[in-house]
């Protein structure tokens, strides 16, 4: 079987990761839209059956786990977890009968932002899936919402779609959604212009993108900062609608928008995986200062922040901006809560603050990926 792609496309496709959120899949009664599901799925196994590998990664256990707890909603926390651990089960079980339907087997693996974050932990991950891959069966992958809690949250599944294409060195990312593609404005609001194709150094500074999926935790922004974490690698994504027959394959055949990636990418592969792990909402922000010592290869020094914003741990990867432009990505040498000590203090200040003192700088040089081309 052949698929087609779309002219933009560059070069061959081997492995897509394919992004499913919450509305795509969501029922008023069941929680779980089969039909759809069944769609969704069917476009999958053409891949397959054309030897495109397929990574899914899939929302909606939340929204399933709903219609099966007892009590009342309260919307804690605690709550939502709950509803996690008893839709994931049921989320997969649905994936199972529409899979066996076309004699293909699937797996469920759930990962949080600590799962991604370390080496060795990457590693197995990796080969592990790419043992399922070359057996044939497709990986459905969801955050481990059940357990998930603020440090170690990746964020959405947006954002954990583009770590998994990433890591596991996929040819593109396609988002299923429920407009057909980027807007300059929300499309309910009336004369919204679609954007067919989306150049990789496109900064959006012209769009309106407030609002988000009415069952999910993401939007357009969230949507836009996944993109951005690969298309600077060479990596095209494509957001297209799950509104359609075949709503993966015509995506890739020409529907929705395009974002292509950058010609001349040539991210060494721990640079790559820095751009693509960034903790969302992470951001550190600097003076001019310290923006010139980065942009000139040193380390970024304690005295330069002058705002800290989100939560983070030590040797995440964040946002580093000089004035509203993200100037770099690095892995920060201490905690939010404790650049927040010690932000726009002397490095030799750092012991008497803290009490102690595991590095003089926030970002070590070695650390830091240079983004002068992000929005």
């Amino acid at each position: 079987m052949t698929i087609s792609l779309r002219s933009e496309w560059p070069g061959q496709c081997q492995r897509l990761v394919i992004k499913i959120g919450s509305a795509a899949l969501a029922h008023p009664e069941t929680g779980v839209d089969q039909n759809r599901m069944n769609q969704i799925t069917a476009d999958c196994c053409r891949l397959l059956q054309a030897g495109i590998e397929v990574i899914v990664v899939s929302s909606g256990a939340i929204q399933v786990g709903r219609r099966h707890m007892p009590g009342e909603a309260d919307g804690s926390i605690a709550y939502l977890q709950a509803c996690s651990a008893v839709g994931q089960p049921l989320l997969m079980r649905y994936y199972t009968q529409s899979f066996h339907l076309y004699k293909r087997q699937c797996a469920q693996v759930l990962l949080t932002h600590e799962d991604m974050r370390d080496g060795k932990r990457i590693l197995n991950l990796k080969n592990m899936m790419n043992k399922m891959l070359l057996a044939g069966i497709t990986p459905i992958l969801n955050e481990n919402d059940s357990v998930s809690y603020a440090e170690i949250t990746v964020g959405d599944n947006d954002q954990l779609a583009a770590m998994v294409t990433e890591m596991m060195e996929a040819d593109g990312l396609v988002i299923l959604t429920t407009p057909d593609g980027l807007y300059d404005r929300d499309p309910g609001l009336g004369n919204a212009q679609s954007l067919r194709q989306v150049a990789f150094d496109e900064r959006f500074e012209h769009l309106n993108l407030a609002g988000k999926s009415s069952v999910g935790r993401g939007g357009m922004i969230t949507k836009l900062e996944a993109v951005r974490k690969l298309t600077p690698l060479g990596i095209p994504v494509v957001l297209a609608t799950y509104n359609k027959d075949q709503p993966v394959l015509e995506a890739l055949a020409g529907g929705g928008t395009f974002f292509e990636g950058s010609p001349t990418a040539t991210q060494k592969a721990r640079h790559r995986w820095l751009t693509a792990s960034a903790r969302l909402g992470a951001t550190i922000k600097i003076d001019r200062g310290a923006g010139e010592a980065v942009l000139n290869n040193r380390s970024l020094l304690p005295s330069g922040i002058h705002h800290v914003e989100g939560s983070f741990r030590r040797g995440d990867c964040v946002k580093i901006l000089c004035g509203n432009r993200i100037v770099a990505l690095g892995l920060v040498e201490y905690s939010a809560a404790e650049l927040r000590k010690i932000q726009g203090r002397q490095s030799q200040d750092i012991s008497r603050i803290l009490g102690y003192c595991p590095s003089k700088v926030a970002v070590h040089k070695d650390n830091l990926v240079l983004r002068e081309d992000a929005p």
